[in-house]
Order: C-alpha cells, then sequence, then structure tokens
C-alpha cells in the first residue's frame, strides 16, 4: 500500500501522462483537426487559469506508428475494450516503465470521465494469445523489412533471462543460470533477434531453465516463418556455439559467426590454437590469424589488453585458491579450476595454469564466410554489441523485468507489451536517424525524454468557461520525431468544448 500511495503522490507532482480516454482523445483530434484564423476570444488574460497538464508526445507519436504498422488489427472487432487497452499498455510502457498493470488503471481512472479496473486489464491480458502474438511478431517483422528494402542480410541473436519476484516454479517459470544475478529467483529465458541496424525481428521465450545453446534452432524455425530469409549470416556469442548448431545453420544455407571456446577444445585442438601461427598485424597492435579445424574455419585474434586482463584475473584466482589452501578447505568453488583433487587432498594445479596461460590475449570465432577477411569476420562480430544494447534497454528503459505476473498466458503478454513498445522505439529511432544522417543520432533514451516533454495544458477561462488546449514550447528535436512519423507538431492553441476539458 505504500508503495501505491507514493506512485499516487509521483503522479499528482507530474503532468498526466494519459488523461480520461475521452478527454485524450478530444484534446488529440482537436489538435489534429483544421483551425480558422480567427483569433481566440480571450476577455480577460487575468481569468484564464490551468485546469490541468496533459502529455501527447507519446499519443501522436508512438501512437501513430502504432496505428499505421496496424497492431490493432490483432484483437477483432468485437474486443474494442481488449485493442484499447493493449495500445495503452504499449504506450504506458514507454511513458511510464515501472508502473504496475494497477498502476496503469490508477493512472487510466484518476481523471474523472473513465473509470478502468485492474481486472479489465487482466482480462485483456488473457485475451493475448499465442496466435495473437505471433500476429504480433509478424507485424514487426513486415515493417522492418520494408524499412530495409525487403533485404535481411545480417542477424544477430543473443539471449537473456528475466527473474520474477517471486520463487515460486511452474513449467515455464523455473530456476536456472541467472544473467541476472539472482539465482534464487525463478526465471524465463529472452531469446532476441535483431538486424545489424538494430532493428528487432523476433523473439521467443523458453522455460527458466533451458540452455542457451538449444535456444538457436526453434528461433531460427519461428524466423523462417515470419521472413524470406536467404543467404543471411547469424552472428552469435559463445554460448551458442555447438556443433549441432552450426550443422543445422549450414544445412539451410545459412552463415554464421560464432564465438569459439577455445579452452574448451581438448588437447589436439588446443596445440593447434597455441602453437604457431601466420599473423597479420591489424589496428591498435591486435594481430589476428587463421586456421581449420575439422573442416571448419576458425579466425584468432590477438590483443595485448586481453593478454593483461586474462593474466591479471587469473592471478587473483590463483590468490584464491591458495588462501584455501591455507585455510584447509576442500572441494572446488571459487578458485577451483586451478585446484586438484586427487586421493582426498587438495593441490594447486601447475599444468592447469600453464595451459591457461597459453591462451593469454586469444579469442576465436568459427565462421562459414570462407571469402571474407579476418577483419571482416570480427567486424561482423564486433557489432553483437546491438543486441547487448537491446537488452539493456529493455531491462532498464522498459522495465521488463522484474516480472510481477504468476499466470504463463498473462507472462507471455506482459513480454509481448513489452516487445511491442521496444520495436516501436527502435523503429522510431531507426526512421528519425535515416532522415537526420548527418546529425548526431538520437539514442532511446533522449526521443522518450523528448516525447515526454511535448505537452498540452488545457486553460480554462473563468468568464466564459471556454477551455482551450495550450501546447508547450517545441524544440526541434521534438518537431523532428513528428516528421519521422509523417505528423505536423502542433504549436498552437485550439478550442475545446467543456466536456472534452472536463
Amino acid at each position: 500500500m505504500a508503495a501505491l500511495e507514493l506512485h499516487r503522490i509521483r503522479e499528482e507532482k507530474q503532468p498526466s501522462l494519459f488523461p480520461a480516454a475521452d478527454s485524450a482523445d478530444e484534446i488529440l483530434y482537436a489538435r489534429r483537426r483544421k483551425q480558422g484564423t480567427k483569433p481566440l476570444p480571450v476577455r480577460d488574460m487575468r481569468a484564464v487559469e490551468e485546469k490541468r497538464r496533459v502529455c501527447v508526445g507519446f499519443h501522436e507519436v508512438i501512437g501513430a506508428l502504432y496505428d499505421r504498422m496496424g497492431f490493432a488489427s490483432v484483437f477483432t472487432g468485437r474486443q474494442t475494450m481488449a485493442r484499447r487497452l493493449f495500445r495503452q499498455s504499449v504506450l504506458l510502457r514507454l511513458a511510464a516503465p515501472g508502473g504496475s498493470k494497477l498502476a496503469h488503471a490508477r493512472q487510466l481512472s484518476r481523471e474523472e470521465g473513465m473509470e478502468v479496473p485492474v481486472e479489465k486489464f487482466y482480462r485483456m491480458m488473457d485475451a493475448v494469445t499465442d496466435g495473437r502474438i505471433q500476429r504480433l511478431k509478424q507485424i514487426v517483422s513486415q515493417e522492418v523489412a520494408a524499412l530495409l528494402g525487403g533485404k535481411v542480410d545480417v542477424l544477430f541473436f543473443d539471449v537473456t533471462t528475466l527473474s520474477f519476484a517471486s520463487d515460486k516454479e511452474d513449467d515455464l517459470r523455473k530456476k536456472g543460470y541467472s544473467k541476472d544475478g539472482k539465482p534464487h529467483r525463478v526465471q524465463v529465458v529472452l531469446a532476441l533477434v535483431q538486424t545489424r541496424q538494430g532493428l528487432p525481428t523476433g523473439y521467443e521465450l523458453f522455460s527458466g531453465n533451458t540452455a542457451d545453446v538449444t535456444t538457436l534452432e526453434p528461433a531460427v524455425a519461428a524466423l523462417e516463418q515470419r521472413f524470406e530469409l536467404e543467404r543471411v549470416v547469424f552472428v552469435a556469442d559463445a554460448g551458442m556455439m555447438s556443433e549441432e548448431n552450426l550443422a543445422v545453420l549450414w544445412s539451410k544455407g545459412y552463415d554464421y559467426v560464432v564465438a569459439a571456446r577455445l579452452r574448451a577444445m581438448g588437447k589436439v585442438r588446443e596445440k593447434e590454437i597455441t602453437g604457431p601461427q601466420h599473423w597479420q598485424e591489424t589496428a591498435g597492435s591486435r594481430k589476428v590469424a587463421e586456421c581449420r579445424l575439422g573442416g571448419r574455419r576458425l579466425v584468432l585474434r590477438y590483443c595485448p589488453k586481453k593478454a593483461a586482463k586474462d593474466a591479471h584475473e587469473r592471478d587473483d584466482a590463483i590468490e584464491k585458491a591458495k588462501k584455501r589452501l591455507a585455510q584447509g578447505i576442500k572441494g572446488r568453488g571459487k578458485g577451483g579450476r586451478f585446484l586438484k583433487v586427487q586421493k582426498g587432498a587438495v593441490s594447486l594445479n601447475k599444468e592447469a595454469i600453464r595451459k591457461d596461460r597459453r591462451f593469454d590475449g586469444l579469442h576465436g570465432i568459427w565462421t562459414s564466410l570462407e571469402a571474407a577477411s579476418p577483419q571482416e569476420v570480427y567486424g561482423h562480430y564486433g557489432e553483437l554489441w546491438r543486441i547487448e544494447e537491446g537488452f539493456r534497454v529493455l531491462k532498464s528503459a522498459l522495465a521488463i523485468r522484474p516480472v510481477f505476473h504468476w499466470s504463463e498466458r498473462r507472462v507471455k503478454a506482459h513480454i509481448a507489451i513489452c516487445f511491442v513498445a521496444f520495436s516501436l522505439l527502435r523503429i522510431l529511432r531507426y526512421r528519425h536517424n535515416s532522415m537526420h544522417g548527418g546529425k548526431k543520432p538520437l539514442s532511446e533514451a533522449r526521443i522518450l525524454s523528448e516525447l515526454s516533454r511535448v505537452e498540452v495544458s488545457v486553460l480554462r477561462d473563468r468568464n466564459t468557461n471556454n477551455l482551450f488546449a495550450t501546447p508547450s514550447a517545441a524544440n526541434h528535436a521534438q518537431i523532428s520525431l513528428y516528421k519521422a512519423v509523417g505528423q505536423v507538431l502542433q504549436r498552437q492553441t485550439v478550442p475545446l468544448t467543456e466536456e472534452s476539458g472536463a
């Protein structure tokens, strides 16, 4: 209850993001309709007062993009409330990401004119079936393909985990390796696929104990249902590396650039990797080389900074191992990779230390790109940060986790709402930055900040009871964001009816 009261106080101190639905529609309609040239009648400015302030940026920009992409078609004609609340949930996820469904219901209900019980939000979430989620993904895929001229040539794949505010397991929510550092909580595994431009093409959801390496094949199969994939390069980190995954991609005619686990390749391959190589000098004191192992191309890179980092981390691990030995503690645990257990005795594993030292500064990538130079291969791999950035946006800007829902359908609906919000934000960013290629691109955080400051004050003339919608001052970034979705930022004061401003 304290958290809800704090949220209510915070709302009262800020402009209303989403007024009552009828009121919001009327304000937006008034700002869109053609205005006359006649001056608006105000008898005495001293009698003009502000009734409230409304943020319209998310409605007019993100909402316009949402409508143009056709997300409303996911729901049937009879599901008017579900259609409306899903749209509001997506916009609220961008405007007020930390809010729960209960907080969102309160935010919509606080203004007079519309009561939205939280149960209606939950019924909307129950209406977000697996079929509708597939349709949402299809809409995003079609938009991305259209933006890129129908050509998607490089796809980046990675997974993360989303924790819950619970430790109760079921078929979907499981305990597993937590990338959030919360192994005591149940979680789900989220696999995300993006283009090299950072545009999302889809996602898949797995139970919380799913191994990273097993997520690639079903994700590729789902992509094939939404895209006409031709010669595509899949870029992924070492967690996706398995003989089976590489074989699947190769059998489908796809290329791959996947990080290798050099230290886990066995003694025979280890000698080939750490032995003499034909190194080529590159920028930043780095060197690249390549070899063939098991008929596959392995591109190697040596970096002095990485070598120093590897040595430092190993020295720390050795010191921890020595301290454990001095304390007489048996078993592995921290520093365990440099400890040897033999006949009940624990000692420092000098052979493991020597082996580890041979890999200092080395990094490897498996690839099927035979014609690409080592530098080009690492150029592809170097773009993997874009999908990691995508996860950061989902987790921080959109607050996708922790997840508070407990039923599988509502968990899936929550992820779908966040994915649609994320997709709209990324597509808006791409459209805007493509139109302003010579200027510094806008980040997601800047876009959200600018839209949150596009406000309208509802003013009342006490002498006549006439109502007016007066816009806040606009800057170039806000104007250009409107242009990116084919809209014009209204900068005139417009008249309202008594009912619309009530």
